[in-house]
């Protein structure tokens, strides 16, 4: 890769960086010198001493020692005369402005997309080296995207106009030296001696600006790093009174930045001293040069005004460039050695370009030997090795690998898959080397089974048929996904996600309808079966006993996060209709008394302890608030005045507002209290203001509630949480009635369309269905790296998966099901130990692996033939 940025982008597009620049220097040069010989010649017109015939555009090129009417003549022009020169001057110098203007666009737009594509060159190169990258160089790439991260943001400009500023700058000095001799020769010199200045003089401000830039970042990051770690001492300053100590410690490291900071703003300053000083010296020296004509000098030296004012413009133009280039040279000493440093990690991580390597791939045999020579191999993923390895498997086949956890037997695994490249030997398939295949063909035809998945964000099913072929994809049906996910031990988890996800009745209205149809299916199957009891529903007359205080006034679903628990109590409309019903007081007291019986009950366990956060209505983050509270307030009257009293409420009428009689049991809510709390249930749907409508879906017996979760549609309730077993036994019946209406594909396809994010996800309403990457354990990521590879149909299934952690019985199971699924293909599959083997139908060959190596076996229970 090309270490110079200027240079890298050029390659990006040549064409275009050339036509930039041509068009800039050889159409914007020649418009600029026009649009100075206009303004000469229109300043030419205010200055005329008789009405005679003025020239326009007329270029007369000046000799040291010669007369005026000696000076060569370049272009005649015209003779026009004082009223029609300024008519054509200023028409000339609109059109030349609109024609500049049309070429800047012109020429920005090629810059802008030599950038572009200068920036997608790179980030190509990079994400090529990284997929074509070795399983080993995981260390390498570790720094690359940091790299190249910093090497975007800043090569922007070096990109664009890398190589048309520069050339742009070098047109601008030489017109700035024509238009000087234009006006007299000896402004030559002075002109040239003045743009040296110009240069120099802002290259020194440059530098002495970035040094005093790069100290105030410092000082900035130091100052916040000394502030940070003052507040994580301040127990021990408090502690051991050392607020002396810190004060002088944290002012004689200020004090040294300062000082710092006040030289490098001093040498600024000197540094600004030379421009300063040009300003004034510039136009001086100008006027002075046009004044000054020596001793034999005639009036045909004069400089003219107009003359002076385009050598002036030219040179003004001039080192406006310089300047901007010297910036854009500061930015390539910033950027070079980031682009040195990754075209080394580049070439180092992939010498051979992938193009290259795909183009001369070799074909995938149908069926062939699977054969190792005197291999020795090492997995940076396991940390396991391989040494002396010669085994010959005839393909399609059934191969058992067995060997305990760090016997090398997973490294086999990868290295038969051809995951992993040989350190010494080869693996061959068919007779072709496995590194002579193309990567992608090779993981497609050859599927390796062999880590926890790396999830991607998207849905569940991108996530299961990442990798996947559309082929693949469009011939794996729902009803063949369902099939591998209870092979794969999936289905429970996918099962429960579709559980939990959410229909939405405009999108999906036959869904919806089903749905409805179900829940009084599942009533009437709680009734017939003696369950009816485990199920308390929804009824919009009576109280919820299985529901908190909030969620029996809201009766329905927050569609936004203005009537979320979180913010419920806070809410103005809420707190508007406990004042109308008169329960601002009540609920006020119900808190006080929870927060008093909470404190009084997990007095003596500490804050992480799992009863606590189990059955407690406040976090431990505010425990101390709520013992502080309930010790200096006895009863719900006298709250403190202002904004704290007002806290004070708040929080009480919160933790009342998750307060459940059923399962908090602190004797609080009476049946005269569940009226009131109906009565607040219909004014808070009957007043509800029109723009908090569409924040609110309230439940309705008779239609689907889109922000519910399927279950809570199906139920319409809640679970009974008096009698053990409640949950268990309401599930498995619910499962049954969706099996009977036919609706388990569909919570199948509602599952898998559950969004995967990264991180921890937090799900918003309505999207209930939303899991962050912690939600999904060891075991579900295996199992989805498991389908990732059955959805792919290979040629040869490797499953270097670990089972050692699963009940026998269970192993036993799963792999007489994944064998008859490849029945007449090829399966490779790791067993922990010699009783899974035994327990196992007999393999058509069986690799033992001991100590980094394969050890011979029993000839009777191998068809594994020495290479």
């Amino acid at each position: 890769m090309e270490r110079n940025p200027v240079r890298f982008a050029f390659a990006s597009s040549p064409r275009r960086h050339l036509a930039a620049l041509g068009l800039a220097v050889g159409l914007g040069g020649p418009l600029t010198l026009f649009v100075l010989l206009c303004l000469r010649d229109l300043i030419a017109v205010l200055t005329r001493s008789s009405p005679n015939f003025l020239p326009f555009l007329r270029i007369a090129l000046p000799l040291p020692g010669h007369h005026d009417s000696e000076a060569p003549i370049l272009f005649d022009g015209w003779s026009l005369s004082p009223t029609e020169l300024p008519l054509i001057a200023l028409s000339s110098l609109a059109a030349a402005a609109l024609l500049l203007a049309g070429l800047g666009a012109a020429v920005a737009y090629l810059c802008f997309s030599v950038q572009a594509r200068a920036t997608a060159r790179l980030r190509a190169r990079a994400t090529e080296a990284i997929l074509a990258s070795p399983p080993g160089a995981r260390e390498d790439l570790r720094a690359l995207p940091g790299l190249v991260g910093q090497a975007l943001t800043r090569m922007g400009p070096l990109a664009a106009v890398g190589i048309v500023l520069p050339g742009l700058t070098a047109a601008a000095i030489l017109l700035a030296l024509v238009m000087a001799e234009l006006a007299a020769p000896r402004f030559v010199p002075v002109i040239a001696l003045l743009l040296a200045a110009v240069g120099l003089a802002r290259a020194l401000l440059a530098s002495r600006t970035a040094a005093r830039r790069g100290l105030r970042r410092a000082d900035t990051a130091a100052t916040e790093a000394g502030l940070r770690d003052l507040i994580r001492r301040m127990p021990a300053v408090r502690a051991h009174g050392a607020a002396a100590f810190e004060r002088r410690r944290l002012g004689l490291r200020a004090r040294a930045a300062r000082t710092a900071l006040v030289r490098a703003e001093a040498r600024l300053a000197y540094a600004r001293a030379p421009a300063l000083a040009l300003v004034v010296i510039l136009p001086a020296l100008l006027i002075a040069t046009a004044l000054w004509q020596g001793e034999a000098a005639t009036e045909a030296d004069n400089v003219l005004p107009g003359a002076l004012v385009a050598a002036a413009g030219a040179f003004a133009l001039a080192a406006a460039l310089v300047a901007i280039s010297l910036r854009l040279w500061t930015q390539y000493r910033v950027v070079s050695p980031l682009f040195r440093t990754i075209a080394e990690t580049l070439d180092a991580l992939d010498p051979r370009l992938p193009g290259d390597r795909a183009r001369n791939a070799a074909p995938f045999p149908e069926a062939g030997a699977l054969v190792a020579k005197g291999v020795g191999a090492y997995d940076p993923g396991s940390g396991e090795r391989l040494t002396g390895v010669d085994l010959a498997l005839p393909m399609p086949a059934h191969v058992a690998i067995v060997g305990h956890r760090g016997s090398g037997s997973r490294a086999l695994a990868a290295l038969l898959a051809g995951q992993i490249e040989p350190t010494a030997g080869a693996v061959t398939y068919g007779g072709t080397d496995l590194r002579a295949f193309d990567s992608a063909e090779r993981a497609r035809r050859i599927a390796l089974a062999g880590s926890e998945a790396i999830l991607i964000e998207g849905t569940l099913r991108q996530n299961l048929l990442y990798g996947a072929r559309s082929g693949d994809r469009e011939a794996s049906g729902l009803a063949e996904r369902i099939a591998i996910l209870k092979l794969t031990g999936l289905d429970a988890f996918v099962y429960e996600r579709g559980l939990e996800a959410s229909v939405d009745p405009e999108d999906d209205p036959a869904t919806a309808e089903a749905v409805v149809a179900a829940r009084r299916a599942v009533r009437e199957a709680l009734a017939r079966e003696g369950m009816a009891r485990l199920v308390e529903p929804f009824d919009p007359a009576r109280y919820n006993h299985q529901a908190d205080i909030g969620e029996n006034i809201l009766f329905g679903e927050a569609v936004s996060p203005a009537f979320s628990q979180a913010r419920l109590a806070a809410h103005p409309y809420l707190r508007a209709v406990l004042e109308a019903e008169d329960l601002t007081r009540t609920l006020v007291d119900v808190g006080l008394q929870v927060a008093r019986s909470t404190v009084e009950i997990f007095a003596d366990l500490p804050d992480d302890h799992p009863l606590f956060e189990t059955f407690s209505l406040f976090p431990a983050a505010e425990r101390g608030y709520f013992e502080d509270l309930v010790a200096r307030q006895p009863e719900a009257r006298g709250f403190r005045r202002g904004p704290a009293g007002h806290r004070d409420r708040e929080r009480l009428i919160g933790l009342a507002l998750r307060y459940s009689e059923t399962r908090h049991r602190f004797g609080l809510i009476d049946a005269a209290l569940e009226e009131r709390l109906v009565a607040a249930r219909r004014s808070f749907a009957a007043m509800l203001p029109p723009r908090y409508r569409e924040k609110v879906e309230f439940y309705d017996p008779s239609r689907l509630t889109a922000a519910a979760s399927l279950e809570e549609n199906l139920l319409f309730g809640r679970i009974t949480q008096g009698e053990a077993g409640a949950e268990g036994r309401v599930r498995s019946l619910v499962r049954r009635v969706l099996a009977e209406q036919e609706l388990e594909p569909t919570v199948y396809r509602l599952g898998l369309a559950a969004r995967i994010e990264a991180g921890v996800a937090v799900a918003g309403q309505g999207q209930r269905a939303v899991l962050g990457e912690g939600a999904i354990g060891p075991r579900e990521r295996v199992a989805i790296e498991f389908v990732r590879c059955l959805v792919r149909r290979p040629d040869i299934l490797v499953v270097g998966l670990s089972l050692d952690d699963r009940k026998p019985d269970e192993i036993t199971a799963r792999i007489e099901r994944l064998r008859a699924l490849r029945a007449g293909a090829a399966l490779i599959v790791c067993l922990p130990d010699e009783d899974t083997l035994r327990r196992q139908a007999p393999f058509d060959a069986v690799l033992r692996v001991e100590r980094n190596t394969v050890v011979t076996g029993d000839p009777l229970e191998t068809a594994a033939l020495p290479a």
